[in-house]
């Protein structure tokens, strides 16, 4: 276990009159980038294109068409005097047109959520946040997964946030390294459900709010990744973007909203040097805050204009090598290509660093039906960043093994998996797995820094007691879109986690959020996803 190296006339919604958008006759919109057409440059790449100039004047909301009929909105002008990265951003989260195939996907991730997040409620830290929650009050306007409870909507996004990161199988998007649906989708349930939204609404605030914290992400770079945990960070300005665009922000109001969000950021690694609880709290806070942000602009709460890119902002403060492109570059109303069609889904229950070496080690055990006993030593080559968050890691608790890079490739060596019933007390108190963990080592390779982030390599060399030596590379371990997962194997990664939990209403969850048309509500995906219907529910 050792490393070598007040309500709108025309809203209908309790947000502020003076922030909503109201209805009128919109006059025509322009796109926020002039290369609409490109969308994001990638897949699979980090690397973006060259960065073109965007456009310097306000923005009115097009008309738009949504499944089910189409509505006008109108926004109000834009009153910061240029454009500048975050006020696009703004007018992105207010007039962006979601496909309808980025829709589709956008099923699959809130699937997936839910998921980690019936399954993740019972858990000691949720239901410690649960607990106070519950201790707190709150007028009912959302659902607790994990009980059926309803409270605000800002501490429903809290709890709901916190329950969803626990199991360590919500997704994960590589290029921000960050975990988006956490925080985002925590946060768009919560508000959609206070404000009665579509589910057509519920599914575009969610792709939203990914290309938003996934840019953002994006622009912070690995070094803010070094003290600061990006689904924390970028996480709230995610979460922000999907509670605006539900509540119908205008540009103003959202600038606004991203501005506090910016102000309330935070997340900081250390709680790794103790194996506690504060991870669940960083995605949690995330949503609570971005709701928060929303809900403070929506009542002509102001904030900084310019949190992303002033000089006191917010790359400034917490990045050493920030990439400002990354915010703005093909960012349009019509983008083709969107950041949530390339994040990944997780299959084991640990932390996503792990994942290459553990897939490596059962590609070997396998192909060569291994048995520990066979095993004399493993060496596992990872890149820089990993190390970095994972050397030292022991399994003194069950949450603590998850992070423990040695105890992961060891447990999956022996077991052949690595599902959450693979950390619990008794699992990291077993002698035989731990005597397997005593002879994994690992260290970095500067050949697999070249790849990261848009990869995330291992390479395991096991060595037998015979002399023979096997050896294995994962550059994109299974949930990354390279590696290929199906519609069908989320709907079963679901089913997993939530029959035990939901009976019978896990199929008909899966049905719903996949395939019923129109798009089940908030309200409707909250009464399929609680273990307990509460008598106060809505109809």
């Amino acid at each position: 276990m050792r490393s070598t190296g007040a309500t709108s006339s025309g809203c209908g919604r309790s947000w502020c009159s003076t922030s909503c958008r109201t209805s009128g006759s919109p006059t025509s919109g322009t796109s926020i980038a002039r290369n609409s057409s490109s969308g994001c440059s990638r897949p699979g790449s980090h690397v973006r294109g060259t960065r073109r100039p965007l456009p310097a004047r306000p923005i009115l909301a097009p008309n738009r068409t949504f499944r089910g009929g189409s509505r006008r909105i109108m926004t109000s002008r834009i009153t910061t005097t240029a454009a500048t990265p975050t006020a696009d951003l703004a007018r992105f989260i207010v007039e962006a047109r979601v496909p309808v195939d980025v829709r589709g996907t956008t099923r699959r991730y809130l699937l997936d959520w839910l998921g980690s997040t019936v399954a993740g409620g019972e858990l000691r830290p949720p239901t410690i946040i649960r607990e106070v929650i519950n201790s707190l009050g709150g007028h009912p306007q959302a659902t607790v997964l994990a009980d059926g409870s309803r409270t605000s909507a800002p501490l429903a996004a809290l709890a709901n946030a916190a329950a969803s990161h626990v199991l360590e199988m919500d997704d994960l998007d590589r290029a921000s390294i960050s975990h988006p649906a956490a925080p985002v989708v925590a946060a768009a349930l919560a508000v959609a459900e206070r404000d009665g939204a579509t589910g057509e609404e519920l599914l575009d605030a969610i792709a939203i709010g990914y290309e938003v914290m996934i840019r953002v992400g994006e622009a912070l770079g690995p070094s803010h990744y070094e003290h600061w945990h990006t689904t924390g960070t970028a996480g709230t300005f995610g979460a922000a973007a999907a509670a605006a665009r539900i509540g119908r922000l205008d540009a103003q109001a959202t600038l606004s909203a991203l501005g506090s969000a910016g102000t309330m950021t935070a997340g900081l690694w250390e709680f790794l040097a103790d194996g506690a609880m504060s991870k669940q709290l960083h995605p949690g806070k995330a949503a609570h805050d971005g709701v928060l942000a929303a809900l403070l602009a929506a009542r002509g709460f102001t904030a900084a204009s310019r949190i992303l890119e002033g000089a006191k902002g917010l790359l400034a403060a917490m990045s050493d090598a920030p990439d400002l492109d990354a915010l703005t570059e093909g960012l349009s109303i019509s983008m083709e290509r969107w950041r949530i069609e390339n994040v990944s889904f997780k299959v084991h229950a640990s932390c996503r660093h792990t994942h290459p070496a553990v897939d490596a080690a059962l590609q070997l055990r396998e192909q060569h039906e291994l048995h520990p006993a066979q095993i004399e030593r493993v060496e596992v080559r990872v890149y820089s960043q990993a190390l970095g968050l994972l050397d030292g890691m022991e399994p003194t608790t069950p949450y603590a093994a998850k992070f423990s890079l040695p105890f992961c490739v060891a447990s999956a060596l022996r077991f052949g998996d690595l599902a959450p019933h693979r950390f619990s007390d008794q699992t990291i108190a077993d002698a035989d797995t731990l005597a397997l963990t005593e002879r994994v080592t690992f260290t970095t390779d500067p050949a697999l820094d070249l790849l990261y982030p848009a990869a995330w390599p291992s390479i395991v060399s096991i060595l037998l007691r015979t002399g023979e030596r096997l050896e294995a590379r994962i550059d994109h371990p299974a949930g990354d879109p390279e590696s290929g997962i199906t519609e069908a194997d989320i709907a079963a990664k679901f089913r997993t986690l939530t029959d035990a939990i939901l009976g019978e209403r896990s199929a008909a969850l899966a049905h719903a959020v996949l395939e019923a048309e129109p798009t089940p509500s908030a309200a409707a995906i909250a009464r399929l996803a609680t273990a307990t219907v509460p008598s106060n529910a809505p109809a």
